[in-house]
């Protein structure tokens, strides 16, 4: 009898220490697997995502330049209509952004109304004009800004009102380019790469001349 009701005992007993092992495998798996997936996944993903955010941040955009296929009189209707026709001839080559005439007048200077860039200035075909702003009035730049907005090439004087430096022309500007008659104003010249490109000779404000166009 002794050894039947021992026997009787065993399988219970066997049982019980077979689910305890289960159970303790069960939670040692599940926490060593779940915490190494979490924290495996979770660096992963935080270091993937902080290297392509700091990258993609980190980068500044080119800003591009051109000179307008027009040419017309000092009475461009100030900087405003200078502007405008910036914008208007960006528009009618598809290039998207935000594009303003590189005009100073006595009042207010290119330097102070313009988004002076930390970035390369550039042609529309990807001609690097400078390195960025500081590169753009030292005085000298890399290429000539004698290509349209629709990258084909022209040539002549262009008003400015800007001396290289980034500063207005501090004596006539056409009634801040609001007058086609009487007086002068300062141009610049397409085809240079000194500091004639914008600051070269003072025509007569009937003169039909080109503007140079800047991307902000």
């Amino acid at each position: 009898m002794g050894y039947v009701q021992l026997s009787r005992l065993a399988l219970p007993i066997a049982m019980i220490g077979l689910l305890a092992c289960s159970n303790t495998d069960s939670g040692s798996n599940t926490g060593t697997d779940a915490g190494t997936d979490s924290g495996v996944d979770s660096g992963m993903d935080s270091g993937m995502d902080s290297g392509m955010d700091s990258g993609m941040d980190s980068g500044v955009s080119e800003r591009r330049m051109f000179v307008t296929n027009t040419v017309q009189n000092a009475n461009l209707g100030g900087i405003a209509g200078a502007d405008a026709l910036c914008a208007a001839q960006a528009a009618d080559a598809n290039l998207e952004g935000d594009f303003k005439a590189w005009l100073s007048t006595r009042s207010s200077s290119v330097s102070d109304r313009l988004t002076r860039s930390s970035g390369p200035y550039v042609l529309v075909d990807g001609t690097m004009i400078a390195n960025d702003w500081d590169d753009l009035v030292d005085g000298s730049i890399f290429a000539p800004i004698n290509l349209d907005a629709n990258g084909e090439l022209r040539s002549g004087d262009v008003w400015t009102g800007t001396l290289a430096t980034g500063a207005s022309y501090p004596n006539d500007d056409c009634a801040a380019f609001t007058s086609g008659t009487g007086g002068i104003a300062l141009c610049g010249a397409s085809a240079s790469t000194t500091s004639t490109w914008t600051e070269n000779i003072t025509p007569a404000c009937s003169t039909g001349l080109r503007l140079y166009c800047i991307e902000q």
